[in-house]
């Protein structure tokens, strides 16, 4: 193989999470045992049937994303978990130019659909001009950690922001695994 073939060549696929790490991301981050159940089929599923979740035409059924047959079916499991946990209220997505009242209305469906107590004020706290990653980063800070919980971004290499909201006690776990997710 010559000197440019190694920079410009195939690169190596990253390699992906198997199915037993999937199953401990969502008996850590799920809540509802009847998803986590839902849950557990769907990205088994992603994982031995893959074209089961896209239509004739090719587009993929379970939202708006932009994933090809075969193509993608490495991240196929990820895109599975994250758009049923939304389907759930349990994960969140929202737009980097988000205003402050959106984050904390979803913020607040995560906290009512895992049963977590507390919520936040549906009122603006940062200013209109405070970025929405700021705004995520200052409620986690400000507000959700002295009630006991942390928000988790997952990044999914968009110019949005997907999240979940976890106990502080297993803050640091989900943050690792969100790192081999991404």
């Amino acid at each position: 193989m010559s000197f440019f073939s190694n920079w410009f060549g195939p690169k190596k696929k990253k390699d992906q999470p198997d199915f037993a790490f999937y199953e401990n991301v969502i008996h850590t981050i799920a809540v509802s045992e009847t998803l986590k159940d839902k849950l557990l089929r769907k990205v088994r599923q992603a994982f031995d049937h893959p074209e089961s979740f896209y239509d004739q035409e090719g587009q993929y059924q379970l939202s708006a994303r932009s994933l090809n047959p075969s193509k993608d079916d490495a991240l196929l499991p990820k895109f599975v978990l994250i758009d049923l946990l939304q389907d759930h209220n349990e994960m969140a997505e929202v737009d980097w130019k988000e205003t402050e009242q959106e984050v904390r209305y979803w913020i607040n469906a995560l906290l009512t659909a895992k049963t977590y107590p507390g919520s936040l004020l549906n009122e603006e706290k940062y200013g209109r001009n405070v970025h929405t990653g700021e705004v995520l980063d200052l409620i986690n800070q400000n507000e959700l950690k002295p009630l006991g919980y942390a928000l988790e971004i997952l990044d999914i290499d968009s110019d949005s922001y997907v999240f979940t909201i976890v106990p502080l006690h297993r803050q640091e776990e989900v943050q690792e695994m969100f790192r081999v997710l991404k």
